[in-house]
């Protein structure tokens, strides 16, 4: 009973084919065409998302946060981890999941870290992604709101570490 999630893969599959038979669905033309579908999906979104991640790539190896952030009190690993939210999940929980390892998670920046990857959002990524694969070119407002919610919400991060634990 080591991975139990397996047992429930099977039993979830399982599921699946008694409902398409009880049904009387062809649960296999069903799944290969819903696999062509998506994969014409991931092909519409896959040039979105490449640019996304060379982009995040490139700033975050260029080093420039670790010159604008070296004189703080705070934490470098929380900085880096509200200037990268907004542009990727991943390397926002990888830092995060750094300051768990390097602080605690009970820690002052353990907490904040948790709540700011909470309390945001990776507006840039879904909204670039979301957006181009559907080709709105007008996005009116829908940028700047998301983006001055993650940084209300990093700021009242950065305060809630400085003054409230």
């Amino acid at each position: 009973m080591e991975n139990i999630s397996y047992y429930f893969i099977i039993v979830f599959i399982l599921i699946i084919l008694g409902h398409g038979v009880y049904k009387k669905i062809n649960v296999y033309d069903s799944f290969i065409e819903g696999a062509k579908y998506q994969m014409k999906e991931g092909i519409t979104i896959f040039p979105f998302l490449m640019c996304m991640l060379v982009a995040v790539s490139v700033f975050k190896s260029s080093g420039i946060l670790n010159d604008l952030i070296a004189f703080s009190k705070i934490p470098k690993e929380l900085m880096m981890q509200g200037f990268f939210r907004p542009a990727s999940s991943h390397a926002s929980l990888s830092l995060m999941l750094q300051i768990f390892k390097d602080y605690g998670v009970d820690s002052k920046a353990g907490i904040t870290s948790a709540i700011l990857q909470g309390g945001s959002d990776t507006t840039v990524y879904v909204m670039g992604l979301y957006f181009g694969s559907i080709g709105i070119k007008k996005t009116r407002y829908a940028y700047t709101i998301g983006l001055i919610s993650d940084a209300v919400c990093f700021l009242l991060c950065l305060i809630f570490f400085l003054y409230f634990l």
